[in-house]
């Protein structure tokens, strides 16, 4: 590699043409200019400039070497100028999340750069431990997970909260209610809907009960649930266990507090959120989701969410290094996340 320094003398030789110039815009001696030179020329191994008197006269090899110079000096200001310069509007920026996050976050951020074209966003659907082992390796800038991780290497900042549903078929097959004795001969009836029937997510919210004719409790209510997706099954998925044990311990519900989700029956399992439903949807299971998911399924007509006694939530974290700053571009895009999620 050519020293750097010797590079930059000849450069201010060749611009001013002369040796005393140079050692005086170089704060050098003139002797000190000359050894440069040799070093140099010594470097490429040829003569570079002719001595005119007190002036110069580049060889063709010269000619070379000062515009190689040349570039190498604007380059290392370019550099130095990225470094100091962070436009909130441009490059790259890679979100990692959740499938159902993705789902509710990427509309916006389309917006945000179809304003911006010159940002360039990227949205990563991985499970959270993956997450957060790319914030803590450097591998990922920022991240959006559930539940605030208790580590020194992680940096977190509450977004809002994420509601969880047990999501059912809205009619039972006649096969599963007949093998049910808390359910009555009025299969169909089995799922009282008590929304719009509109077919949103918002609108399609039901509650498990019986219709035998007979008072029941909310505990009777409980074990028919409990009926309910013991006999259905699971459509399992990634996340299930995770959310299915969180929907267990905060639903209110006496009798599901009590069952193990890894003892539950599967009747299917899936790794894509946009199909995960379409088998509830066709009555071959159950699974819990975060309820936004019916808000992207052509399907919600045919779903039903649970009311449980308690509304079961899930808080939302966004996680990046604790150690620096994010870039501008990631602040705007953090921005609008934060306004879907908060």
């Amino acid at each position: 590699m050519i020293n750097p320094t010797w590079l930059d003398t000849f450069i201010t030789l060749v611009e001013t043409g002369n040796f005393t110039r140079t050692a005086e815009q170089r704060f050098m001696t003139q002797p000190g200019v000359s050894q440069h030179l040799k070093k140099l020329e010594e470097a490429c191994q040829c003569e570079l400039v002719i001595r005119l008197g007190k002036g110069i006269q580049l060889t063709e090899q010269g000619q070379r070497v000062y515009h190689y110079a040349k570039e190498q000096q604007e380059k290392e200001q370019d550099f130095i100028a990225s470094l100091k310069f962070d436009a909130p509007f441009e490059g790259k920026c890679v979100v990692a999340c959740s499938g159902a996050i993705a789902q509710r976050i990427y509309p916006a951020l389309l917006a945000l750069q179809k304003q911006h074209s010159a940002l360039n966003i990227h949205v990563e659907v991985a499970p959270r431990r993956t997450i957060l082992s790319g914030i803590a390796n450097n591998t990922l800038e920022l991240g959006i997970v559930t539940n605030q991780p208790e580590s020194e290497d992680i940096h977190s900042e509450y977004l809002g909260e994420e509601a969880l549903g047990l999501i059912l078929p809205r009619s039972l097959p006649d096969a599963l209610a007949a093998q049910i004795p808390e359910l009555s001969d009025n299969t169909q009836g089995c799922i009282s809907n008590s929304g719009s029937g509109s077919g949103s997510g918002s609108g399609s919210v039901a509650k498990v009960a019986s219709v035998s004719g007979k008072a029941k409790s909310k505990t009777d209510g409980g074990r028919t649930l409990k009926a309910v997706i013991k006999h259905l099954g699971l459509i399992n998925h990634p996340d299930a266990m995770h959310y299915l044990q969180r929907y267990f311990n905060d639903c209110g519900e006496a009798e599901l507090a009590n069952i193990n989700p890894n003892k539950l029956p599967h009747t299917g399992y899936i790794n894509q959120l946009s199909q995960i439903l379409l088998p509830v949807s066709e009555g071959l299971g159950y699974t819990v989701l975060p309820t936004s998911t019916l808000d992207f399924v052509s399907f919600a007509d045919k779903l039903t969410v649970y009311k449980a006694k308690n509304e079961v939530t899930e808080p939302l974290y966004s996680v990046q290094t604790p150690h620096s700053a994010l870039p501008a571009r990631y602040q705007v895009v953090k921005q609008a996340i934060t306004q879907v999620l908060g």
